[in-house]
């Protein structure tokens, strides 16, 4: 595999709310189809070791006119500060690592998120990295790009 395969997904947004809350949020995964419902059709805990979350999820990351994606997760939790994630799309056949970190800010709370996502079959590439820009975030091939937002 080649970095040539990787899409890189940078997110930066400056959210108006303290960290406890917005941590209670991403961090409910359970809860995701109802707080993130673009991103997460249906989402369930398999298991749980501290903070260590295995977890199922059919994903709505392509819009209503594509199918659900089966993606199966490992989230390590970090707590007050937000998460790391394995992925595997079962759908698509892509891995990935993704990591949401939350720090303070003067303004409220700043959301720092990277994915980079393996995508095997080249001919998905586009759709992927036309998906991360639909979502407010900035893609490229390898491990460049970012973006600001404010939330």
């Amino acid at each position: 595999m080649t970095d040539s395969n990787v899409v890189a997904v940078h997110g930066n947004w400056l959210v108006r709310a303290d960290r406890a809350s917005i941590y209670a949020i991403v961090t409910d995964f359970e809860r995701m189809p109802q707080h993130f419902p673009k991103i997460a059709r249906a989402m369930r805990l398999v298991k749980r070791d501290g903070d260590v979350l295995t977890l199922e999820a059919q994903a709505g990351s392509f819009g209503p006119l594509f199918p659900s994606a089966k993606i199966e997760m490992t989230a390590t939790l970090l707590p007050g500060r937000g998460y790391r994630c394995t992925t595997h799309n079962i759908t698509f056949n892509t891995t990935g690592e993704e990591e949401l970190l939350l720090v303070d800010d003067p303004e409220g709370t700043r959301i720092k998120y990277t994915y980079f996502v393996t995508v095997r079959r080249r001919w998905l590439k586009p759709l992927f990295e036309w998906m991360v820009s639909a979502f407010g975030c900035r893609s490229g091939s390898g491990r460049s790009s970012t973006r600001s937002n404010h939330l």
